[in-house]
């Protein structure tokens, strides 16, 4: 990749020392200076807490499916909240550095789990919003059932749903990862031209599965090496004579050493030409924060059980090393190993099989490997076998060793080919090139998915965050102002779609003080425009009647001050029970779902179905329906865990229109009109030919819109109504309607 890009990169400084102030700016200097690194200065404590704590605590035993995020080994723990804190503060502090050395058409691309979160701060800062980032896990994600057991689930998919661009080793660690986007954001995946994609805030988030390689050359150079050569010899020499198998692991209960030993056992008591030619080297790797004293001790007893019982002549079957060991000294141990010998629980990617086909002797370069290995997948001449079977991989070795040097030779020809056309350098270059592509076209445009009458894409060219400072002006420089809110979703949270919570969803008490605050301003207009019922919407706002209330998506409508007029009689709803039975119907046959009976029609809600079957019965429905209703006015919309027929002489749209049409001292010179939802869509095009300068349609989500400003919550909306609030100023005009 040297001389194709210009690589910058951002890291933590690894030093047990407390860095000054002043050697900070001087460390910053010579290693971006020099060596194109921007360095993360973390405290020590901060920076145990991040690495130990959240990462190696939480997250490793989460995503390698060991165990539960509030589970140790027999016994249950609280999760640590603040350790939650620090990582984000870790990712913060990253975010600052990349914004720093940032320039626009930059790729940025962000590493594994440590930096899950990164991606959506990053999105969050404004130089950024449009950038190109990338993220690759390097480990696998976990299944959907033991990822929901972390608290924080929802805050670190959203995180990584902020990139471009989101890389996996393997398939099925993308499996799992769209599984958790489906069943706890309810958001659908696609393929197309061999990408999978997710439709996530109105960007089309892509799905990559490609692996990592190693450098072919780096090995083939070493092979060659003064040190190495010695190094092989003198192994070659003390084990002359022996059949070797070898492992080389992190010392971890996931990477089954202890199962190895069993396995290796059990084939010394088999064979008795086993027992005198057969041992294994295994190295392990101590890691600070995954060592239990526990599995130190089992891995020591099995080691001096199988060698006082099995030893002979002054020779051990195990040769046991505890201790990390040099690149040369690998190399010159996988060059002296008949087959490699790993037994992994769960694991990622693990490059050790690429080194060991790359450094293997003539005549040698078997694996046997377990088929939880990502790489196991890959390497199609390797013996799989499943760790807990301990009488299968005996079985298995014995098949290794007698095999024929033609065999053996074959397959680590294939393998060796593989691994040698799939360095780390090519990974490296097509991913950012699919970076770069997928950023051309998903910038552009975005699909807005099938419940609509026909899938069509948008343009978000001219799509701006809404800026509370240019609102707060022009609304102070205004005298005739007309507030527009959507209810659900945009002044009450739509986090979850649950019926309980869809039952008793409120504003906040800040909404409501800044809401009674606008309405007592005789120079604004206020109307919830809501799909809810006149009872809900009543009772909600009882407590400022100077607010406009809007029923059913206009159904119905309450002007200040007044009462409810009656729904329109010239309404056809001939529709309406052929549409219930057929709900009732798919009601019945998805547990969790249920109807809610309006006066303008009806609504299937889903919230607390499977989110994967009710998404299934959605579309199956949506599509029932519009082809049995074709020939009557009514209009099927689906939203957010919910599907709805009514009246296609209802609307949002519609209604906005008739409060217009009424104003009679003329049309508002300020417009802020908000919604979080399709149905909401119909507003905003009301306002598409109004001077922009007065007029502010905003969505909540980053999605497709006919809005021309989005806010990403419903906090984001009470803030804003906050900021027009304090920026009211006294008057006596009103506005009246005719």
């Amino acid at each position: 990749m040297e001389g194709k890009l210009t690589l910058k990169c951002v890291g933590i400084l690894n030093t047990d020392e407390e860095i000054r102030e002043d050697e900070k700016l001087e460390i910053t200097r010579i290693l971006e200076g020099e060596f194109h690194c921007s360095p993360v200065f973390l405290p020590q404590e901060m920076r145990d807490k991040f690495y130990q704590g959240f990462c190696k605590g939480i997250l490793w035993p989460v995503f390698h499916m060991f165990q539960d995020a509030t589970l140790e080994i027999g016994k249950t723990v609280e999760f640590d909240f603040d350790l939650w804190d620090v990582y984000n503060q870790v990712n913060e502090m990253f975010s600052e550095v990349v914004c720093s050395i940032y320039n626009p058409g930059d790729l940025i691309w962000v590493h594994d789990y440590h930096l899950l979160v990164l991606p959506g701060k990053l999105r969050d800062r404004a130089p950024l919003a449009g950038a190109k980032i990338g993220f690759f896990l390097h480990i696998p994600w976990p299944s959907s059932e033991t990822y929901r057991s972390l608290p924080v689930r929802g805050e670190i998919l959203r995180g990584v749903l902020s990139s471009t661009l989101v890389g996996f080793h393997l398939f099925d660690y993308a499996r799992h990862f769209l599984s958790a986007c489906r069943r706890l954001l309810s958001l659908d995946h696609s393929a197309h031209r061999g990408m999978l994609g997710v439709e996530y805030m109105g960007r089309h988030v892509l799905i990559r599965v490609s692996h990592i390689g190693i450098d072919p050359d780096r090995f083939a150079r070493a092979l060659k090496d003064d040190v190495v050569l010695k190094r092989s010899r003198e192994m070659r020499l003390q084990y002359h004579g022996r059949w070797i198998l070898g492992g080389v692991d992190d010392l971890d209960e996931l990477k089954g050493i202890s199962l190895k030993l069993l396995a290796f056992e059990e084939l010394l008591k088999t064979s008795w030409i086993f027992r005198e030619k057969l041992m294994l080297i295994q190295v392990a790797i101590p890691k600070k924060s995954r060592v239990s004293e526990t599995t130190r001790d089992e891995i020591s007893s099995l080691v001096d059980r199988i060698n006082s019982t099995y030893g002979m002549n002054g020779r051990v079957p195990v040769v046991y090393i505890e201790q990390d060991i040099t690149f040369s000294e690998r190399v010159a141990l996988y060059s002296i190993i008949d087959t490699l010998f790993l037994t992994p629980l769960r694991d990622g990617l693990n490059l050790v099989p690429y080194e060991y086909i790359i450094s293997a002797s003539e005549g040698k370069g078997q694996l046997v490997l377990s088929e939880f290995t990502g790489c196991s997948k890959a390497l199609s001449a390797a013996i799989r076998v499943n760790p807990w079977d301990i009488s299968d991989i005996a079985s298995q070795i014995d098949k290794a060793f007698a095999m024929s040097r033609e065999e053996i030779t074959a397959r680590h020809t294939s393998d060796s080919s593989y691994v040698s056309k799939h360095p780390t350098s090519t990974w490296a270059e097509s991913f950012l090139s699919d970076l770069h592509q997928a950023s051309e076209v998903t910038g552009k445009l975005v699909n807005l998915g099938y419940f609509l009458p026909s899938v069509r894409s948008v343009d978000l060219f001219g799509f701006e965050r809404l800026n509370l400072e240019t609102l707060r002006s022009s609304y102070t420089g205004s005298d005739k102002r007309l507030l527009l809110l959507d209810y659900d979703g945009t002044l009450t949270s739509n986090s979850e779609s649950t019926r309980m919570s869809f039952a008793w969803a409120v504003p906040g008490t800040e909404t409501m003080n800044s809401l009674q605050a606008l309405a007592s301003d005789e120079r604004n207009t206020i109307f919830i425009v809501s799909g809810r019922t006149t009872e809900v919407l009543s009772k909600a706002f009882e407590s400022i009647s100077s607010i406009g209330l809007i029923a059913e998506h206009g159904l119905q409508i309450r002007y200040p001050g007044e009462c409810w007029g009656p729904p329109p009689t010239d309404v056809d709803y001939s529709w309406l029970e052929l549409a219930k039975e057929i709900m009732l119907r798919y009601c019945e046959r998805t547990d969790g779902s249920y109807i809610e009976e309006k006066k303008s029609g009806i609504v299937w809600h889903l919230g607390d179905a499977d989110p994967e079957f009710g998404n299934w019965q959605a579309k199956d429905l949506h599509g029932h329906l519009c082809n049995v209703l074709a020939g009557y006015e009514a209009s099927v919309i689906s939203g957010r865990g919910w599907l709805q027929v009514r009246s296609s002489m209802v609307s949002k749209g519609i209604i906005t229109e008739t409060i217009l049409q009424r104003m009679s001292d003329g049309e508002p010179d300020f417009v802020f009109c908000v919604g979080d939802d399709q149905t909401d869509e119909d507003m905003f095009k009301c306002f598409g030919s109004w001077s922009s300068e007065k007029v502010f349609t905003c969505t909540v989500g980053v999605k497709p819109s006919n809005a021309k400003y989005y806010v990403r919550t419903n906090l984001d909306v009470s803030h804003a109504l906050e900021t027009l609030a304090l920026g009211k100023r006294n008057s006596t005009e009103s506005v009246t309607f005719s």
